[in-house]
């Protein structure tokens, strides 16, 4: 099977993750059904959550990326402290929320390509 063949599917992805970094990080990826958030540990679970939207695998990336860059104090916030407004922004909340998101995005970007995926 050649590399524009292989099919990534998201458990290997949630294994992957969950091999290298539950751990020493505390911290699991989980296939969630709506959007995507990030739950610290609490009095409910003992472990922090990166939770990514409908078992896409794109979308387990993005939130692995905004977990990277987010550091240890904000990895101790629901969703990082970050405020999230779903589609249908105006263009000044726009233009707020694409700043938030450059950085998860570039590094998305750079790992989608280093993984021959499509982008």
């Amino acid at each position: 099977m050649s590399d524009t063949q292989t099919r990534h599917r998201y458990e290997q992805l949630i294994e992957i993750f969950n091999r290298c970094f539950s751990d020493d990080y505390n911290t699991r990826l989980v296939k969630g059904d709506d959007e995507p958030i990030y739950l610290p540990a609490d009095d409910e679970l003992p472990y922090h959550r990166i939770v990514f939207a409908h078992g896409f695998y794109a979308s387990g990336l993005h939130e692995i990326s905004h977990w990277c860059i987010a550091g240890e104090a904000r990895r101790q916030l629901v969703d990082f402290g970050y405020w999230y407004c779903p589609d249908g922004r105006d263009a000044q909340t726009q233009s707020e929320f694409e700043a938030v998101e450059i950085k998860p995005q570039a590094l998305g970007m750079d790992v989608l390509r280093g993984g021959r995926f499509p982008v």
